[in-house]
């Protein structure tokens, strides 16, 4: 689980390929698609976040056991963790079994996402399309993008495996990779004409590639050696599904509630609102959403190292590389926050977009509501290490009463997209916004300001001596 330069530097080029990637093909997209065909591009990438629900938390699952499985754990508890005080042996039996139960997992879940999009899913398309007709061979791209939604859930557990492995580099690898064809494939169905489908196409196509790679990184030499004699019976496929289904089925309704909290307003609007406004409301949320994944880069190259620290009970190099990451997601959250409020709406003009930001009022306060939104589910990740889940009910809780919100100011209210994003803000500020960053700090015994000042002598000593990497 050591982190070497060669881990930042590819973590670096992935995620910040994969903001190019968007900077690159927004513009595309925003000028060879109908301002019709942009609205339901951001409507059909909602229904397909949420067919991913589907998952049930068993990515971060599988990927949590399977970190404690290269950690030496040999017992994998259904709530809590084994601690390991020395090295022990990886459980090849344990890993082969964890394997084969992650691919007949998402075998499932990807089987039943298809049919979902296909039957449910059609018919809401069908609605807001008006019959067909508004854009051109919807048909088929629906149809296609639904099997490349098939294909994504599938492909999720072999990112587990490296995830889980430690293997941050190959895993960015193989995510850079995918991204260059898929730029290479938009850039070129889009100049040919083809429109929404060649959007649908790409994202169909550039899977695969990801696919190959992670397959190929995880599944070494040594790997395949160690659990090619090893016989997994379906007893113990189900054994080790109940086990983490204890757990799964809270992140499940946890992923339910936390899509009504982040996604349901844009989906109401796709029923409410022109389709004009609703592109409008998707490119604020897919540009945000882009900058919380690069503000959250070292974060995501942490989190196996936060599993491996609960493990071996390292509270206090826990506190000190999550304080750490957390001042690197302010630090670059702000940066690029306003980058994109001060010079969003011109480079939309220069670029002739068919679609526009909102007011520049709607933007900032989005911003804002969008900074706290990731904040607490930094802090609400890690108390996954010590995988316990204390906030279903509330998550839960909350998504409902987002919904209600949401439809209460879209029916009774014409401050539109404003309505939806205020209601979102406000929820999430009554109880998650603060509850779960003061649980982890209640857990280190110290104060907000104690944890930023433990955050920025880290930052002093990791940024500017390099020294933590080898």
């Amino acid at each position: 689980m050591g982190l070497t330069k060669k881990d930042i530097l590819w973590n670096l080029l992935a995620q910040m390929f994969s903001l190019l990637t968007g900077i690159l093909t927004l513009p595309l997209i925003l000028s060879k698609l109908t301002v019709e065909e942009i609205g339901v591009n951001y409507i059909m990438l909602t229904l397909g976040s949420i067919v991913v629900l589907f998952d049930f938390g068993f990515s971060s699952q599988f990927g949590r056991n399977i970190n404690y499985i290269f950690n030496g754990v040999s017992d994998l508890k259904k709530e809590g963790v084994q601690v390991v005080e020395k090295n022990e042996e990886v459980n090849y039996q344990l890993l082969a079994t964890m394997i084969k139960t992650a691919k007949y997992v998402y075998i499932k879940i990807s089987s039943f996402a298809l049919i979902t999009l296909l039957t449910i899913g059609t018919l809401y398309i069908y609605k807001i399309t008006s019959h067909f007709e508004t854009v051109n061979n919807i048909g088929l791209i629906w149809l296609l993008f639904s099997i490349s939604i098939f294909f994504n859930i599938y492909f999720t557990y072999l990112n587990s495996l490296l995830i889980g492995k430690g293997l941050i580099t190959h895993s960015n690898k193989a995510i850079f990779f995918s991204k260059i064809l898929y730029v290479i494939l938009i850039f070129t169905f889009l100049n040919l004409g083809f429109g929404l489908l060649g959007v649908v196409l790409s994202g169909l196509i550039s899977p695969f590639f990801q696919r190959y790679f992670s397959y190929k990184y995880f599944f070494n030499e040594e790997i395949k050696n160690s659990i090619k004699d090893k016989i997994v019976t379906i007893q113990q496929k189900n054994d080790l599904f109940n086990s983490l289904w204890f757990n799964s089925k809270k992140l499940g309704l946890i992923a339910i509630g936390s899509y009504f909290v982040n996604k349901f307003n844009l989906f109401i609007a796709g029923v409410y609102l022109p389709l004009s406004e609703v592109a409008s409301l998707g490119l604020l949320i897919q540009l945000f959403a882009i900058l919380t994944i690069i503000s959250n880069t070292i974060f995501a190259l942490f989190q196996p190292r936060f599993t491996m620290y609960r493990v071996k009970n390292k509270i206090n190099l826990l506190l000190c590389d999550f304080a750490f990451s957390m001042i690197f997601f302010y630090f670059i959250y702000f940066l690029g926050g306003l980058f994109i409020i001060k010079f969003g709406p011109y480079l939309l003009t220069l670029l002739k977009s068919n679609v526009q930001f909102p007011e520049i009022e709607i933007v900032l306060i989005f911003a804002i509501i969008s900074l706290l939104e990731a904040n607490h589910s930094n802090f609400a990740t890690l108390i996954l290490t010590e995988n316990k889940v204390p906030f279903v009910k509330s998550t839960i809780f909350l998504g409902i009463a987002i919904i209600i919100g949401n439809i209460v100011s879209i029916k009774y209210s014409n401050l539109g997209i404003l309505g939806l994003i205020l209601v979102q803000g406000i929820v999430q500020a009554s109880y998650a916004n603060w509850k779960w960053p003061k649980v982890i700090l209640n857990f280190f015994g110290i104060s907000f300001w104690q944890f930023l000042l433990v955050g920025f002598n880290e930052f002093k000593l990791k940024i500017l001596k390099f020294s933590y990497v080898r």
